[in-house]
């Protein structure tokens, strides 16, 4: 029997900021009964984890830590409580537990986020399948169980933002996408966008107001924050709720008081980590249909970069975001 690796080569985290990192070897924490251990294959950088490398996420880890929040892999061994004929050899999307992120040549994770991918599904795809595309199917069926015509959202240009367009719009929702230049604006009108707005513009706010009530949309997701949910929030019908599940504008949501006591408008968060546990049943739906379809959950990929090359790969991604994912490639 071939021995197993004790240690790994990874990206390890010494102090939360974007240069607190070293590429160097660390030990790996022997396999609990219902954990996996994995090949890692690709992982991609996302703003989720952007944030916690500046220390600004919602979960802190005891440092060092390796940081990445999802990936992809080969599974190569299993805990005592799980079935080896079952798992190895098995390629997978995962996600990352403990304090072993998926930036790293090895990793171990909890059994319940490893989820096995179709042999016809790229080991770059199955490296993006959960963060993004899970997220993008809970939106839009917390927007269908609500019942709405429409929604708007921010940040429509990222990789998030297209999947939540192209699903919503399976789903017979309307969406209405908003981006913060002119040049996204045209590049999501030409794959077909039915509903763009600039929020440079100096019409934005009446162009949204005016498409908002033409449309009925009564809910909105938002990853920017800052002082554009309030505008968003006051051009929507009364009774409208906007749902926060990021911070890229990097300031505090500002929403003005009369939106809340006169317009009975809501503000909610959403957070993957959270939402996940609390609906398993869901979890699985959504996966079945992230596999199903696809061609709606699909990232272009801008580029991939080794661990050694971290750097590279972080100035890259953090320049431009909305430009196409970047994978790091142990």
């Amino acid at each position: 029997m071939t021995s197993l690796p004790t240690r790994t080569r990874a990206v390890v985290l010494h102090s939360y900021n974007l240069d607190g990192w070293r590429v160097e070897d660390y030990d790996l924490p022997p396999l609990k009964p219902d954990e996996v251990l994995l090949r890692v294959t690709a992982a991609p950088l996302n703003p989720s984890d952007v944030a916690f490398l500046q220390g600004m996420y919602g979960i802190r880890k005891p440092l060092p830590t390796i940081p990445g929040f999802e990936g992809g892999g080969q599974v190569i061994a299993v805990g005592e409580k799980l079935n080896a004929a079952d798992w190895v050899g098995r390629r997978a999307a995962c996600l990352a537990t403990g304090a072993i992120g998926t930036y790293t040549e090895y990793l171990v994770t909890h059994s319940s986020v490893v989820l096995p991918v179709a042999d016809d599904i790229s080991d770059d795809a199955a490296s993006m399948m959960l963060v993004n595309p899970l997220t993008a199917w809970a939106l839009i069926d917390m927007a269908a169980a609500a019942g709405v015509k429409a929604v708007i959202q921010t940040a429509a240009a990222s990789a998030l933002g297209k999947m939540l367009r192209r699903f919503g719009e399976s789903r017979g929702i309307a969406v209405i996408n908003i981006v913060r230049r002119a040049a996204q604006m045209e590049s999501l009108t030409a794959e077909g966008a039915a509903h763009v707005l600039d929020s440079s513009s100096e019409t934005f706010d009446g162009d949204l107001r005016g498409m908002a009530s033409g449309l009925g949309a009564r809910m909105a997701f938002d990853a920017v924050g800052g002082s554009l949910t309030d505008r968003i929030l006051r051009a929507m019908p009364n009774g409208s709720r906007i749902i926060v599940y990021g911070g890229l504008e990097g300031s505090p949501v500002s929403v003005g008081v009369d939106q809340f006591i006169f317009r009975d408008k809501h503000v909610q968060g959403f957070w993957l980590s959270s939402w996940m546990p609390q609906n398993p049943v869901k979890v699985a739906e959504a996966w079945a249909a992230v596999q199903a379809q696809s061609a709606a959950f699909r990232s272009d990929v801008r580029a991939h970069f080794s661990l050694d090359r971290f750097d590279d790969a972080l100035r890259l991604y953090t320049a431009q975001m909305s430009g196409g994912k970047v994978l790091i490639t142990p």
